[in-house]
């Protein structure tokens, strides 16, 4: 699992190369895996790059770094094209690819970085069910997380639980508009309320439990039990979707303890914040944003915008290098509000970051679902989990990077077929599965070593050694999607390997070698899958 270092040993080389062959320093070289494993494990394009420069023909520029180059795990090189430089490693590397992965306990990639990450998700007002958005939000926020751990890093997942302002209002307002009605007693539904099954299921329970005894009850009453219910259910159907987080932060809390009145007074101290006509401005001018934005109103009221701003102060405070907020992407005009806010306080800009998750499209029988919030129409993931496992849901949502509108197919999701990605991913870890177990029946254990490698165990064995470059660019470019591809490619490999060797009708000691090759693969299926949250089967 050393494909980095072997590549950064090729750069290396190529620069000694170019320093002494034309006297250029520091020129910047791409190491790039082969689209077709056919033209080799890696390959560089720097000849053709440099042939303007130097003003020499891209091929001429190749025959001598090829005449020049020395790395030992490289076998042999070849020019293609106009002047593309191919690498084929030895086999010897490649075995040691297959006992490193073997030999592993736990694979965790060490890229230096070590930051302390905050990474906040979700945070949906606490005023009914979970949509599909919010699954998405969800399962891509787990995801980075769990990808940022992968490389090393210090994770905390944290949900901002929105329970303050008007839609707590609405909500309790909602609530009491449905318990009137049991009641029998004439009421409307306020214009902003939420009239989805889930509140009516609350103003039954209350009826429930209470009968009519609480109709004069003070408007709080409703909202605090209707949020404790809400709450609950919400930290439930996450825990049923394989996330769970480390820390649950309050709105509320933030200013009964003080922190946003204490937070701005850092602000003020900073000299970003003015009065005008009575309201406690925030200079976000000065930074990202197209104009200043309101911390306090002239009646003394704080915006959502100073509890944000705050909340971003507290994360600091609590000793986070980098935050990393996941949102819809209704929120995008809101970003350069929030960078600029900590921009004020000396952070530098990538220190602060935000991932759009664009929409969902629900597809069924070829039409799409349509979907509403407040008239209570919409898919909640409760909904979706009572048609998919977790597994398929999580996947689904992975498998298109986060800032591309996503059509969900229910009918494939639900389909056992190679058509479904994540039913052929964790097919052929179950298939491994069942050919490991025969294996063991004919006491044979895959151990040793590797007599000989076919043309398509190398491509497999070049594609589990590319893993670690997978999972860590999926981590620093926070894109989950990346890992479900090189899965999904792994898997494809396999299941050719298993249809064209016939891995029994060979003799003890090939059957012995694909054995070997078998648990290579499974282990970073198994690995890959739960990177991204997902479980691999063993039977299907």
């Amino acid at each position: 699992m050393k494909n980095n270092e072997l590549k950064i040993k090729i750069v290396n080389n190529l620069k000694e190369i170019l320093l002494k062959e034309y006297n250029l320093e520091n020129k910047k070289i791409n190491i790039e895996k082969p689209n077709d494993f056919k033209n080799g494990n890696f390959s560089s394009n720097i000849a053709m790059v440099l042939t303007k420069e130097l003003k020499i023909n891209p091929r001429e520029i190749a025959e001598t770094i090829i005449n020049e180059f020395k790395v030992d795990e490289i076998e042999k090189i070849e020019i293609a094209g106009p002047g593309f430089i191919n690498f084929y490693v030895k086999d010897n590397y490649l075995r040691n690819v297959i006992k490193e992965i073997l030999n592993s306990n736990q694979i965790i990639f060490d890229t230096n970085e070590n930051n302390n990450y905050n990474v906040e998700y979700v945070s949906a007002n606490p005023t009914g069910d979970l949509h599909l958005g919010h699954a998405r939000n969800a399962v891509i926020g787990d995801s980075v997380s769990r990808l940022l751990k992968k490389i090393n890093n210090k994770v905390d997942t944290e949900y901002y639980i929105n329970d303050a302002g008007a839609q707590m209002k609405n909500l309790a307002l909602s609530t009491l508009h449905f318990y009137k009605e049991i009641l029998g007693i004439e009421s409307n539904l306020p214009e902003d309320g939420y009239g989805g099954g889930d509140i009516k299921n609350i103003a039954k329970k209350i009826y429930k439990e209470y009968g009519d005894t609480k109709i004069d009850e003070d408007i709080n009453w409703f909202l605090e039990y209707s949020y404790a219910i809400n709450l609950e259910e919400l930290k439930k159907v996450l825990l049923d979707l394989n996330i769970e987080f480390d820390y649950w932060i309050s709105e509320r809390d933030l200013h009964s303890a003080g922190k946003v009145e204490e937070n701005l007074n850092i602000l003020e101290k900073k000299g970003d914040i003015y009065i005008e006509d009575g309201a406690m401005f925030l200079k976000t001018s000065n930074y990202h944003d197209d104009k200043d934005r309101v911390l306090k109103k002239a009646n003394g009221d704080f915006t959502y915008f100073a509890s944000d701003v705050a909340y971003h102060i507290d994360k600091f405070n609590r000793g986070y290098t980098n935050l990393i907020d996941v949102w819809g992407g209704d929120h995008h005009g809101y970003i350069n509000r929030v960078k600029s806010s900590i921009a004020s306080l000396g952070y530098a800009d990538d220190k602060f970051e935000v991932l759009i998750i664009q929409m969902i499209n629900i597809l069924q029988n070829n039409k799409r679902v349509k979907m509403s919030k407040r008239k209570g129409t919409s898919v909640t993931i409760r909904n979706l989990l009572e048609e998919l496992d977790a597994d398929t849901i999580r996947f689904f949502f992975l498998m298109r990077s986060a800032d591309t509108q996503l059509d969900f197919d229910l009918d494939l999701a639900k389909s056992q077929s190679s058509d479904n990605p994540i039913y052929y991913i964790q097919y052929a870890h179950a298939r491994i599965n069942t050919l490991l177990t025969k294996a063991e029946e004919l006491k044979i254990y895959g151990s040793g070593e590797i007599s000989k490698l076919s043309e398509l165990e190398k491509e497999i064995i070049t594609h589990l050694n590319n893993y670690e470059i997978i999972i860590i660019n999926a981590a620093n470019k926070r894109l989950p999607h990346l890992v479900c591809n090189y899965l999904f490619e792994l898997a494809n490999l396999y299941h050719r390997y298993y249809n064209d060797e016939n891995v029994f009708n060979n003799k003890k000691e090939e059957i012995n070698d694909k054995i070997i090759i078998a648990k290579a693969i499974k282990k970073i299926l198994a690995d890959g899958l739960d990177t991204i949250g997902i479980n691999a089967k063993d039977r299907m």
